[in-house]
């Protein structure tokens, strides 16, 4: 979706998961998913820690929340369709930090990338750090550089930097990415306190005028 920061590409599949953990400790008032339609966002489900649970009767029966703990807050669609295509928000009203929101987008199966065979190998451990630099061919202006963390069923955006230094992260990874993208030659990023689900492929992808550099690694 044009200027829309989307933080996970899902793929569409006959059961779909829609990952939302809030990684805070602030106290969860209400979560609510929505689904962005042309004009409006659609109201999906909402999960209350006192009044339970409510999903809207179009999607009762084909949605169901996986754990529906404090902080994991997953959607599950089953028995999907091509109408599940599209934009969905992961919003969570919190005290006092107020709304934290996930945006996550299902794509058709043709229209998913595929993550080409990786060489570059990066070892770390659980609860570590690890760092990745991506070098790109000097000369040329880069204008966009996108970080990614990429596995079977979905892509996530771990941040975006632009030619003008402004960076932005992909809600699993802001307050736990340090990104440096002052260097015309090269990108940095550091993440911290590795878990279990970052044992994956990460992919840098530098935009300059109409020429693309991507660089993978798998840790």
């Amino acid at each position: 979706v044009e200027g829309k920061f989307v933080d996970s590409t899902v793929k569409l599949t006959d059961k779909v998961k829609l990952e939302c953990v809030y990684p805070k400790k602030a106290v969860i008032i209400q979560t609510s998913w929505l689904k962005l339609n042309v004009t409006h966002k659609e109201n999906i489900a909402v999960l209350h820690p006192i009044y339970g649970i409510h999903i809207k009767d179009k999607y009762n029966g084909r949605v169901y929340f996986e754990n529906a703990s404090r902080e994991d807050v997953s959607l599950v669609f089953i028995k999907s369709t091509l109408e599940d295509v599209g934009l969905y928000y992961c919003s969570i009203v919190t005290y006092p930090d107020g709304i934290w929101e996930k945006v996550i987008e299902i794509f058709q199966p043709d229209a998913f990338e595929e993550s080409e065979k990786q060489n570059n190998l990066v070892f770390t451990k659980p609860e570590g750090n690890v760092a990745f630099t991506c070098p790109y061919k000097t000369g040329d202006s880069v204008q966009q550089v996108k970080w990614e963390r990429i596995k079977a069923d979905r892509i996530d955006t771990i941040a975006l930097c632009s030619l003008s230094g402004k960076q932005s992260f992909g809600s699993d990874f802001k307050e736990r990415t340090l990104m440096d993208c002052s260097d015309q030659a090269n990108s940095t990023i550091a993440i911290q306190n590795i878990t279990a689900s970052d044992f994956a492929t990460y992919r840098c992808v530098a935009t300059a005028g109409n020429k693309t550099y991507a660089m993978s690694f798998t840790m």
